[in-house]
């Protein structure tokens, strides 16, 4: 369906609710949370990559970075790198946005008393409004 999430469905016409229920410890392995489907829910996600360019030092942590992404999508992870401060001039970040154009974006964060501009670039290399989570 896009980004991180996924349609179960029985190809024999069961209910895949129950078969889901049936085996929670090998489903749990996989998937984080299950719901039935509802028409109501949010439409198509994709995945991309985003990089947050110019993050203090002081502020380089994974809930900043969530911070910074708030208006561009839902944070999924950051990779290993930017998690573990291995490279510092830039934090990349997986979101899921339903925007289907390149994101390019700057943010004004304020962090311990000064205004700071945080430039959100997507990563190129793939298709417009491609998924990146698909790879």
């Amino acid at each position: 369906m896009g980004a991180d999430k996924v349609f179960v469905r029985s190809s024999a016409g069961d209910d895949a609710m129950a078969v889901v229920n049936s085996a929670k410890e090998f489903f749990t392995l996989i998937f984080s949370n299950w719901m039935r489907w509802d028409n109501n829910l949010q439409p198509y996600q994709r995945g991309a990559w985003v990089r947050l360019y110019g993050i203090p030092l002081h502020a380089w942590n994974v809930n900043f970075f969530k911070l910074c992404v708030f208006d561009c999508g839902r944070f999924l992870r950051a990779d290993n790198c930017s998690a573990d401060k291995d490279r510092l001039d830039f934090a990349r970040v997986l979101i899921a946005t339903p925007v289907l154009e390149i994101v390019n974006a700057v943010e004004t964060v304020l962090v311990d008393g000064t205004l700071v501009e945080v430039k959100i670039v997507e990563e190129w290399g793939y298709a417009l409004g491609e998924d990146t989570c698909l790879f």
